[in-house]
């Protein structure tokens, strides 16, 4: 054989092989991703509840940590396959955020959570939900049966979605410049 014909028998050879792995990989990384995307929410949501106080319910306020569903029509930001519950918990806990609606207050519903409280940041990693809120979520909150309501209120809205086994609140203080 001659040299130019051994170049292009061993140039072939490359572009098979590489070719053979890459379509071999590339398949097994699109069954990773199909697999994710499938997974990464169970259920499409049209609406998500916000958990409230009611005073009609509990008249006396006995129970403090006791919250009640309120549902909320939510349409998502985008089509991102990957963000469809980091999505769904975002607009949920921002409507828990905006409070009760007049329709809501009307049927004795009520927030024990601050106005201005904002999200900072939520994480979601391997069933745990870790959302952050800004220094308003506790400014002035005093007495252990407004704590609990607060809990209650955010930790019963992150319950709806199965997808996340465990809630984590974390208050991250304003930064003072």
């Amino acid at each position: 054989m001659k040299r130019y014909q051994i170049a292009i028998l061993s140039f072939a050879i490359g572009i098979f092989t590489a070719t053979y792995f890459g379509i071999h990989y590339l398949g097994k990384i699109n069954e990773v991703i199909g697999n994710f995307q499938e997974t990464s929410v169970s259920v499409k949501y049209d609406t998500v509840q916000i958990f409230l106080s009611n005073k009609i319910q509990d008249p006396d306020s006995l129970y403090c940590g006791k919250t009640y569903p309120v549902e909320r029509v939510v349409s998502r930001l985008s089509d991102n396959r990957k963000s469809y519950l980091g999505e769904y918990v975002y607009l949920a806990i921002s409507e828990l955020l905006k409070g009760p609606t007049i329709h809501d207050k009307e049927n004795g519903y009520f927030s024990s959570i601050n106005e201005g409280t904002k999200i900072q940041q939520i994480i979601i990693e391997d069933g745990v939900a870790r959302v952050d809120f800004n220094q308003k979520l506790d400014e002035g909150v005093g007495g252990s049966c407004r704590v609990q309501a607060i809990h209650s209120q955010i930790i019963e809205t992150l319950k709806q979605f199965p997808e996340i086994k465990d809630r984590f609140i974390h208050v991250i203080p304003d930064q003072v410049g």
